[in-house]
């Protein structure tokens, strides 16, 4: 296992590629009209890897937080201080600069009263993170953070959650595991054979307001995260008798190539089943392997440059529509002299700006704002007992 600072570096770097993958689906579909259809398919399969990050981040919370006993050795307070510290500096930042082509559109489309409730709901739901729960606000802001939202109701689980899950037998896991998965896969089964908001093709352009519940609740993506904590807790105790050895190239490469056949088979693979749970046993086996050092995947994602621009794929994830805005307006000044409005031109000049920009605020955002936040919520933290924590994985 490759560490940098008591880190599980391999797992920092997949979180690169994982956000890399989503931005891709949203901006470089254009670019691949012409391309094979596998890679046609796997472009527009991206909205996936946000069902791997759900996996990843149980996975790297239990790793962090739970004993080999599966019991929690940080207090829950604290934990949640160390999580508000970890994701609202870069939301909020980006929640600001998602405002004004927000506040734009909605006065636009809606007489300035109207707008103006619209806004203040819309807003309010988006910093109190409760976007996800309301299918037709989820996306309503700054659209990538709804996920962020599913992630706030994971980590408000998580200590009851451990709790829960600390009373399971090792010799129960391989169950659990097939139950959570199966438990996941029952809303997107359900919503192809009811087909609720009425018949016709069902894919990521499609609409209504049952498929929106479907994606973006997080009670039905929780099945995702728990997968996740599950096998983290198993890595735990591995570690505890010293039995991690052995076929992580393996389970990393078998992870990768599911992960990589079920993207490109497209349309052969129905899209609520993809975007909710279905890849959970491929991401699932991509992060154990890694966690067991990975083969030729570990060491690809553990060099220093992938391991960085992992400690920045938050910031990455959640600027992908300020920086959307920032590329339209760069091609409109530089129309005259350089065609940037091509669609190759836009997912060129999206990656220029938001590459350094994303290890920009990552240095001067969150880095720093997360240790203002962490001692401001301090004296909140200690009127709960203290218990000695392991030192956290940079980035979980």
């Amino acid at each position: 296992m490759s560490r940098r600072g008591g880190a599980l570096d391999a797992l920092t770097g997949l979180r690169f590629f994982a956000a890399l993958h989503v931005v891709l689906f949203h901006f470089a579909k254009p670019c691949v009209a012409t391309a094979p259809e596998g890679v046609r398919n796997w472009v527009e399969a991206g909205y996936s890897a946000v069902g791997v990050f759900f996996v990843l981040s149980g996975f790297v919370l239990a790793w962090n937080y739970l004993d080999a006993d599966g019991k929690m050795q940080t207090p829950p307070r604290a934990f949640w201080a160390a999580r508000v510290a970890r994701v609202y500096p870069v939301y909020v930042l980006t929640f600001l600069l998602a405002a004004p082509t927000t506040i734009a559109l909605s006065l636009e489309a809606n007489g300035w009263k109207v707008a103006a409730v619209k806004l203040a709901v819309g807003g309010f739901t988006a910093l109190a993170l409760l976007q996800a729960w309301v299918p037709r606000l989820a996306l309503y802001w700054n659209p990538p953070g709804w996920s962020v939202a599913v992630e706030g109701f994971f980590y408000a689980l998580f200590p009851r959650l451990a709790r829960g899950l600390s009373r399971l037998r090792p010799s129960l896991l391989p169950l659990a595991l097939g139950a959570v998965w199966v438990l996941g896969l029952v809303p997107p089964l359900l919503y192809l054979w009811l087909l609720p908001d009425g018949p016709g093709p069902v894919d990521a352009a499609s609409g209504g307001i049952w498929l929106g519940l479907l994606k973006f609740n997080p009670l039905l993506r929780l099945p995702e995260f728990v997968f996740g904590v599950l096998l983290g807790q198993a890595f735990v105790r591995e570690r505890a008798v010293g039995a991690v050895k052995g076929h992580g190239a393996v389970l990393a490469a078998v992870g990768v190539a599911l992960l990589v056949v079920a993207g490109a088979a497209g349309s052969r693979i129905a899209y609520p089943l993809m975007h909710n749970a279905l890849l959970a046993p491929a991401a699932g086996l991509l992060v154990y392997g890694l966690a067991r050092g990975g083969g030729p995947a570990g060491w690809l994602l553990s060099r220093p440059l992938l391991v960085h621009l992992g400690g920045a794929s938050y910031a990455l994830y959640l600027l992908q529509e300020p920086v959307s805005k920032a590329a339209e307006t760069l091609a409109a000044v530089l129309a005259p002299w350089v065609d940037l409005a091509t669609p190759v031109g836009r997912l060129a000049t999206v990656l220029v700006l938001a590459l350094p920009a994303s290890v920009l605020v990552h240095r001067y955002v969150e880095t720093p704002f997360r240790s203002r936040l962490r001692k401001a919520l301090q004296p909140w933290v200690e009127e709960e007992k203290a218990v000695p924590a392991r030192p956290a994985m940079p980035g979980a």
